[in-house]
């Protein structure tokens, strides 16, 4: 059996190394979770999110990141156009992470790998609607933002 494959799509706002490292963070979330589908990333800006948003999810506004599961109780979404080994993918906003990341004093990579590190937790089942959701949420993060590149 193969690993998980991780995809980058869209904007490029990672250099090689960043993208290496995040990549293997992501594998590693998977493989924790015991799950050999691959996630696809996709990077776009503030109004690429916001139209995802409107079109799928009744909001008209920009978002950090939006998950589409391509997997509901692990068999494929029925008309599912994307491959079939894929769990899903995370949209995360360029953007909206720039401006996070300088509001919070943090590297703009960081920002970037935490919001991809939440949307792969959404495709896992994690959620965070409730405060015993969210910490567990936020304990997964952490475990997982603190090894890219450390």
């Amino acid at each position: 059996m193969s690993g998980p494959a991780i995809d980058f799509l869209g904007k490029r706002p990672l250099n090689a190394q960043q993208k290496a490292a995040l990549r293997a963070v992501l594998i590693r979330l998977l493989e924790d979770h015991e799950v050999s589908l691959g996630v696809n990333v996709c990077f776009v800006d503030d109004s690429e999110i916001r139209q995802l948003n409107r079109d799928y999810l009744s909001h008209d506004y920009a978002t950090d990141v939006v998950t589409f599961p391509m997997r509901t109780e692990g068999k494929p979404v029925e008309g599912d156009p994307l491959d079939g080994d894929l769990l899903g993918e995370v949209v995360v906003s360029v953007d909206t992470a720039r401006t996070a990341a300088h509001s919070r004093g943090v590297d703009y990579p960081v920002e970037l790998a935490l919001y991809a590190i939440h949307g792969a937790l959404h495709l896992l089942g994690y959620d965070d609607k409730d405060a015993a959701g969210r910490r567990k949420m936020r304990r997964a993060e952490r475990l997982y933002l603190d090894s890219f590149l450390p």
